[in-house]
């Protein structure tokens, strides 16, 4: 690992990702244990992690950073608003905007509290950026300083439900500026046509929504804690049964001809109703978590890990695992799983002869 590389992912976990351009990407990532700090009272220091795909054509250093002092722009989300510059939204509604070509960045005015709560989320919906968060909030960025908050027709609604209940984690939308669909909280999902909202009656009623996309197939899907994935659009929503994984889903995106879906440690795919792992190859890359996709690629980064992939070929940039370490991770994987529901067993069993003492006891007496 060259010096620079060393320097800019050395005890960094990232958090969110997002794709610039065809040769320029990003991921948001924090520090983990590499310099002193009481996690009680201050926060990890933010990084901005650089890969350049058109420095290795060069021959060139690909990798760069920049570094948030602690307590600065901590839990950042990061959209593209155009192929050159991201916007950075922090957990407490600070704003910068990079021109990463150029190395330009702007600081910009703090979205006011009355338009948004702290944020959970951005995304670029068909060149409109949009920011989510607490009280339902919905923020639709129009220009630098200038955030308009679409959402107050239902915000009120909320305001004697416990928070983590309105607290919306997503959007998505099949047009820029309507037919938007948000959510969040306990299955709380809602639509927007461009001038009201109106709640969407789900099909189960604790989901803790994640992420929602609008998809190619013209179908909505969200997805969340403990394997939930709902399908639907208008009054019609289902349930997608899968009994392949109980993990929570973080993150979810619409690449060619299906939905891919992550958990922290793994990424999978939903095609025609199924669900399966996806298979990297030779290579793999270690932790999933936060997906992108833009430019006709799809990205994904999680913990120590970053990947590219164009509908094809996965190219790991950084944190990869060999076919036969995965293998390997799958056997361990198997072998603990064997061993806690063996565990399980002889629990239950224990169980049992305690009750079945318990009877006879009671009948001696």
């Amino acid at each position: 690992m060259s010096t620079k590389k060393e320097r800019c992912l050395n005890d960094i976990l990232m958090i969110n990702c997002c794709i610039v351009n065809k040769d320029i990407y990003v991921a948001v990532g924090e520090k983990d244990h590499g310099e002193k700090y009481d996690p009680w009272e201050e926060w990890p220091p933010t990084h901005l992690v650089f890969y350049y795909k058109k420095r290795i054509r060069r021959g060139d250093e690909p990798w760069g950073c920049i570094r948030f002092g602690k307590n600065n722009f901590k839990w950042s989300k990061i959209v593209h608003i155009n192929n050159s510059n991201v916007l950075l939204v922090d957990n407490e509604r600070g704003v910068e905007t990079r021109d990463i070509s150029n190395k330009i960045s702007n600081r910009e005015q703090q979205i006011p509290i009355t338009t948004i709560g702290n944020v959970q989320n951005l995304k670029n919906i068909h060149g409109t950026v949009y920011a989510v968060g607490g009280i339902r909030g919905v923020a639709r960025r129009e220009g630098k300083d200038k955030w308009v908050c679409i959402s107050n027709e239902i915000k009120k609604l909320g305001l004697k439900l416990p928070p983590l209940q309105v607290v919306f984690n997503a959007i998505d939308g099949f047009e820029a500026y309507k037919d938007l669909y948000a959510g969040g909280g306990h299955s709380d999902m809602w639509h927007y046509d461009g001038e009201h909202w109106r709640a969407i009656d789900l099909p189960i009623l604790t989901m803790r929504i994640s992420a929602i996309v609008c998809a190619d197939d013209k179908q909505v899907y969200a997805v969340g804690r403990f394997g939930h994935i709902v399908q639907g659009r208008g009054d019609k929503w289902k349930m997608i049964e899968q009994d392949l994984t109980t993990q929570d889903f973080t993150d979810a995106v619409w690449y060619n001809d299906r939905l891919y879906l992550c958990s922290i440690s793994t990424l999978y795919e939903l095609k025609d109703g199924k669900l399966s792992e996806t298979h990297f190859g030779n290579v793999a890359p270690r932790r999933a978590g936060s997906l992108y996709v833009n430019e006709g690629l799809m990205m994904t980064a999680g913990n120590n890990s970053m990947a590219v992939y164009d509908g094809k070929v996965w190219d790991v940039l950084y944190g990869g695992v060999t076919f036969e370490d995965e293998k390997d991770m799958i056997i361990t994987q198997q072998i603990v799983k064997n061993s806690e529901e063996m565990v399980d067993a002889l629990n239950d069993l224990v169980d049992a002869v305690k009750a079945e003492v318990v009877t006879n006891l009671s009948t001696v007496y």
